[in-house]
C-alpha cells in the first residue's frame, strides 16, 4: 500500500488527451497519472502516483527506438513517486504490482475487464478508498480507443458510481458517456434530447403526460342544399 498526504477519499486521474489543460494546479485530490506523463513536462502538476500498466520494455515508444529504456527509468526514479504497474521492476525501487487478486475478490471475477491504464486507474482508485474522482485529458476518442478500450473504461465508471462514488468527466473532447448517434453527441437514446434540455423544458413547458402518435382524423366539411319549395 502507499501512503499521500492527500485526502484518500478524492482523486485525480490524469490523462494526455485534451482536457488536461483544464487540471487545477494546486488540489488536495490524489493526483494518479497515467504513463506518458512521464515524457511531458507541460502539465505543471506533480504526481502522487504514476500508472504504467505496459511493461515498460515493451511499450512501442521504446520498442521502436524513439524512447530509451534507461532513460525512462531513470525519469521514473527521478520523480520520487510510486509506479503502479503489473509486476514490481528490480530496478524502480517505488513500483509496485496492481492489487489484481484483490481487485477480483472486492469486485467479482465479472468485473475484470481492463483494456487500458486508465481502466486499471480507477479501479486502483476505488481499491483505495476513492469516494470522488475526477478525469482530466481522458477522452477514448481516438479510432483504436474509441473502438476497444473505451468499453472497459465505461465499464469501471459504472462500477464508481454504483457504489456512489462522484464521477466528474472534465473537457469537452471526451467521449465516455457520450452518446452521439442519431442527431448528435450527448443525447438520451430515445428522447433525442440531453438530460440538460429535458429538465430545462419540463420546467418551462410542464410534465408532458401524454405525447400524441398519430394525427387526429381530419374532419371533411359537408356541403349542405337547401331546396325552397
Amino acid at each position: 500500500m502507499f501512503q499521500v498526504k492527500k485526502n484518500p477519499n478524492k482523486w485525480q486521474i490524469c490523462g494526455t488527451g485534451d482536457g488536461w489543460q483544464l487540471m487545477p494546479q494546486v488540489t488536495d485530490r490524489i493526483v494518479f497519472c497515467l504513463n506518458d506523463y512521464i515524457r511531458t513536462e507541460k502539465y505543471g502538476v506533480k504526481p502522487d502516483l504514476l500508472c504504467i500498466m505496459d511493461v515498460l520494455g515493451e511499450k512501442p515508444s521504446i520498442v521502436s527506438g524513439s524512447d530509451n529504456l534507461g532513460d525512462v527509468i531513470a525519469k521514473i526514479n527521478s520523480m520520487r513517486v510510486p509506479l503502479i504497474a503489473p509486476f514490481q521492476y528490480e530496478e524502480i525501487p517505488l513500483s509496485m504490482p496492481f492489487p489484481l487478486e484483490k481487485c477480483a475478490k472486492e469486485f467479482g471475477m465479472g468485473a475484470m475487464y481492463f483494456s487500458n491504464t486508465i481502466a486499471y486507474m480507477i479501479a486502483f482508485a476505488l481499491l483505495n478508498g476513492a469516494k470522488d474522482i475526477a478525469l482530466y485529458g481522458v477522452n477514448q476518442a481516438g479510432a483504436h480507443e474509441y473502438a476497444e478500450e473505451r468499453g472497459a473504461v465505461e465499464f469501471w465508471i459504472g462500477i464508481a458510481v454504483g457504489r456512489g462514488v462522484n464521477v466528474t468527466i472534465n473537457g469537452k473532447n471526451s467521449q465516455l458517456l457520450m452518446y452521439k448517434g442519431r442527431y448528435g453527441r450527448g443525447l438520451l437514446y430515445g428522447y433525442l434530447q440531453s438530460y440538460e434540455e429535458i429538465i430545462y423544458n419540463k420546467a418551462k413547458y410542464g410534465e408532458s403526460v401524454v405525447r400524441r402518435l398519430l394525427k387526429p382524423p381530419q374532419v371533411h366539411a359537408r356541403t349542405i342544399r337547401r331546396v325552397n319549395s
